[in-house]
């Protein structure tokens, strides 16, 4: 444990560091131009979490989810 793993250290602390600062900046930047503006009542809130739950926790293919919440924004219309 000499001087080179500690620099090992620093840099993935750095990274770490950077990779936090990125997320927060596209966080911020994907929550005022399109959540402010695409989110206008709980149905179309509801429709968000739906994608993202089908997405995230049930895995299911992009292209998939696109049809679903299309068929689902043009029901929220009717």
């Amino acid at each position: 444990m000499g001087p080179a793993s500690s620099q090992v250290g620093f840099a993935l602390g750095l990274m770490r560091g950077a990779n936090a600062a990125v997320v927060g900046i596209l966080g911020a930047a994907l929550y005022h131009p399109v959540f402010t503006s695409a989110i206008l009542g709980p149905q179309e809130f509801a429709l968000a979490l739906t994608g993202f739950l089908l997405l995230s926790v049930w895995k299911l293919p992009a292209w998939a989810v696109v049809i679903i919440l299309a068929a689902g924004g043009i029901l929220i219309t009717l």
